[in-house]
């Protein structure tokens, strides 16, 4: 079996982000999949060893913020090179806003939001697959969404 066919397959990338209590916190995924639209039910699949993770399961709700073509590399190192657990990734960063529910999502760099309520989840070997149902969702920008091929080609530094 060729791994490699893997890479062929296309992902969009995505800030997936929660609340617990005072906590916020957010990840980067490429892992967000529509899978209806009548009702709208989403699914991600979050690593076990993810801060994010821990907090969605607690307060079974999350945000989605379509990545879109203008995030900076800082976006990405920000919410997907450290832990929420050893920073607090809000700092010095004001570009976000919160959903009805206090979660919070990217109000630049984004072209949508998605605000989500769990109603199942299934333990994996490395990941916990949440399934939820849109509650509310907002188009905030006209920017493609970045794919990560275009994250690979145009936005990660060369080395």
């Amino acid at each position: 079996m060729s791994t490699n066919a893997m890479m062929n397959l296309t992902y969009g990338l995505f800030m997936l982000s929660a609340k617990d209590g005072e906590k916020d916190n957010g990840c980067i995924v490429n892992t967000v999949s529509q899978v209806t639209s009548a009702p709208n039910v989403v699914t991600v699949a979050v690593g076990k060893a993810n801060y994010t993770r821990e907090m969605i399961k607690k307060a079974q709700c999350f945000n989605v913020s379509v990545l879109s073509e203008d995030a900076p590399f800082e976006i990405f190192t920000r919410f997907g090179f450290q832990s929420g657990r050893d920073v607090d990734k809000l700092i010095d960063f004001s570009d976000y806003e919160r959903t009805y529910d206090g979660v919070i999502y990217l109000n630049k760099y984004a072209n949508a939001v998605l605000n989500c309520e769990v109603t199942s989840m299934r333990e994996l070997s490395t990941h916990t697959l949440f399934v939820a149902y849109v509650n509310t969702s907002k188009v905030l920008s006209d920017v493609p969404s970045v794919t990560y091929n275009y994250y690979q080609t145009n936005i990660k530094p060369k080395r």
